[in-house]
């Protein structure tokens, strides 16, 4: 590329009917001179263009950070939920167990008190029966003394008297 000072200082051969120097010089002049211009524009927006690269370069950075960071916290949210939902099936399951334990312990405590009923009622059953038997026996002796066949025999014996025998 051509630089501002090669225009300047560069050199035309001289013929016959050239052009003005003046002329000629006053127009590199101002050629260099836009030259030099466009050329300082065109480095500062290769700089300015260079820190948007580098700006758009660390923004990708940032964006693919961000991601990452987004598709971390989306995979520790639905961690999370999977943990929450196995201690609330674990939780589930102790209490289901838990309901079947008390149950259990329900129906044995019914079981014995039903046995117990039973066993009860077959004691008092014998009792019945052996107080039934007694009162039969009762009424069997009463209906003996106090029956007139006893009172018979009470009369009979008060009317007996010792006799006195010759051998005294």
């Amino acid at each position: 590329m051509i630089t501002a000072n090669e225009i300047r200082n560069q050199q035309f051969r001289k013929g016959v009917r050239g052009y003005s120097e003046d002329e000629v010089r006053n127009f590199l002049a101002l050629i260099a001179q836009d030259y030099e211009a466009l050329y300082s524009e065109n480095a500062k927006i290769r700089e300015a263009m260079q820190r948007l690269e580098q700006d758009l370069s660390r923004y990708h950075r940032m964006e693919e950070t961000m991601n990452s960071s987004l598709i971390l916290a989306q995979q520790t949210a639905e961690d999370l939920k999977a943990i929450a939902r196995q201690e609330a099936q674990l939780m589930l399951e102790e209490a289901k167990q838990r309901i079947s334990d008390v149950l259990m312990v329900y129906q044995e405590i019914i079981k014995r008190m039903n046995l117990f009923n039973t066993e009860l009622k077959a004691q008092v059953g014998g009792q019945l029966e052996i107080l039934e038997k007694n009162q039969a026996k009762i009424e069997e002796l009463s209906d003996f003394f106090y029956g007139r066949d006893l009172k018979e025999m009470m009369e009979r014996l008060e009317s007996v008297t010792l006799s006195q025998t010759p051998h005294d």
